[in-house]
């Protein structure tokens, strides 16, 4: 499974994601209420020894829809963000593949970290439809090339 596949599994798995849908989806959000799309928005290389074994750093942008008609909702969209934030720090040792050329590497997820949660967008103005939500997700990864 690669960053992609194996982080969007992991946010399938956060119970309060599991509870109210069944897919994450990529790529993609709709406008419902209550779901999820998580964008992949580039992978780096952070660092490489001789014998090629990498440290890569993939960033992704997880958009959600929530119901936001009162401070209430907005404070309780906000806490499961949070509490998002705080389940993926515990996502590590988790195996992930790299191919390149053909080639598939083993590695394993060794930090994720989460940033810029926040309130990205109130369709058309309106307060009754699903507000969108933002958080940028960052994974680090090895691949070992032996």
């Amino acid at each position: 499974m690669n960053i992609i596949e194996k982080v969007r599994e992991l946010l399938q798995t956060f119970p309060k994601i599991a509870q109210i849908c069944d897919t994450v989806h990529v790529d993609f959000t709709d406008t419902e209420i209550d779901s999820y799309g998580l964008a992949s928005m580039g992978d780096a290389l952070v660092s490489e020894d001789i014998l090629g074994n990498q440290t890569r750093q993939h960033t992704f942008m997880l958009h959600s829809v929530f119901s936001a008609v009162n401070d209430y909702e907005r404070l309780t969209n906000s806490g499961v963000l949070l509490e998002l934030a705080q389940y993926l720090d515990t996502c590590v040792g988790d195996e992930v593949t790299h191919e390149v050329d053909g080639i598939t590497h083993m590695g394993q997820i060794t930090k994720i970290t989460t940033a810029n949660g926040y309130l990205s967008l109130i369709p058309d103005e309106n307060t009754i439809k699903g507000w969108f939500y933002q958080l940028q997700i960052t994974a680090e990864y090895t691949i070992d090339k032996n």
